[in-house]
């Protein structure tokens, strides 16, 4: 409660930029943090070759060659988190706020690299905990990563220290994030809602200020499913990304194609979402691919085909010809 509360002050003082200057504090904490947890991993657990040792014995079947619905499954969790993430709209958002093409050319190029660096150690650190704590349920393993830290901990002071950074990092990554998709939301509903159907003669400031409200709304009721949550947290991202995915047509065709219908794309992304949380809740994987996808494809047939039967005015696709630069 109180790091939501911080949350919320900073938001609403500082925008964007105020998360720009915790996301890099927060980073440098979080990549010192996990690499001192994956050096203290290694010297007080034995590392990987005491873990495919524990594997082999106990759990062979760890390193077997997955079967084929389970490399579908995989495929498909590569496709959903992949195009999910390259759609964020706080990221998108964020790519609007760089300082100049320069600045967002640099932190893009980082960007390619640094993901697999961070999310490998901590696979790595996964890895190692198989052996150092065996035999933990699912609700469990999702604490691997705070039982190995506080282990690591409690061995010296240099570790304790490092590992209150990387927690701090941690609080502080949640943080941030979240406070970044909290002012993309309170943008949406200032602007594409309030200011456009509700009061279009409101002023800038009354816009913000309805923005800001129903922001802090939705972080109160957000709190409450959070302190209550209904599955687990790998169930949480993936339902998170099937989702997500569904604005992917109208940003990634949006800005290819001059002809993609607003309403189209506004049918597509509505029956794509209710197919995929239907079928998220039904538990139906057809194939063994997770149902994000199936609504993906049911929303990008509906956009093409919605767009190739509707007529888009001359205005409009002279607006689109100059957002997309063709």
């Amino acid at each position: 409660m109180f790091f939501i509360t911080i949350m919320l002050i900073y938001g609403w003082l500082g925008g964007m930029r105020s998360v720009a200057y915790t996301d890099t504090m927060q980073g440098i904490a979080l990549l010192f943090g996990v690499f001192m947890l994956l050096i203290g991993s290694i010297i007080y657990f034995g590392g990987l070759p005491t873990a495919a040792d524990y594997m082999q014995a106990y759990a062979p079947e760890k390193l077997g060659v997955p079967d084929g619905p389970g490399v579908a499954n995989w495929f498909s969790l590569l496709l959903l988190v992949g195009i999910g993430a390259a759609v964020y709209p706080h990221a998108v958002q964020r790519i609007f706020s760089a300082k100049s093409e320069k600045t967002l050319k640099r932190s893009f190029t980082q960007m390619a690299w640094m993901p697999f660096l961070t999310a490998g150690v901590v696979f790595i650190v996964g890895i190692i905990g198989i052996a150092a704590f065996p035999g933990l349920d699912t609700a469990e393993s999702e604490q691997l990563v705070g039982m190995m830290a506080s282990a690591v901990a409690n061995q010296n002071a240099l570790f304790y220290w490092a590992m209150v950074l990387l927690f701090g990092g941690v609080i502080a990554a949640i943080v941030s994030t979240a406070d970044s998709v909290l002012l993309t939301f309170s943008s949406i509903v200032s602007n594409d809602l309030y200011g456009r159907y509700i009061n279009p003669t409101a002023s800038q400031n009354k816009k913000i200020l309805v923005g800001k409200l129903v922001g802090v709304a939705a972080v109160v009721l957000l709190v409450i499913i959070a302190w209550f949550p209904p599955a687990t947290l790998y169930q949480i991202f993936v339902l998170k990304f099937e989702l997500l995915i569904q604005v992917a047509p109208a940003l990634i065709l949006g800005l290819y194609w001059n002809r993609l219908h607003p309403k189209a794309v506004f049918a597509g992304m509505l029956t794509g979402t209710v197919f995929a949380s239907y079928m998220t809740f039904a538990n139906i994987t057809p194939l063994g691919i997770f149902s994000g996808l199936w609504g993906l494809l049911i929303n990008l047939l509906i956009c093409v085909i919605g767009s190739l039967f509707m007529s888009v005015s001359a205005a409009e696709e002279e607006e689109a010809d100059q957002v997309i630069g063709m």
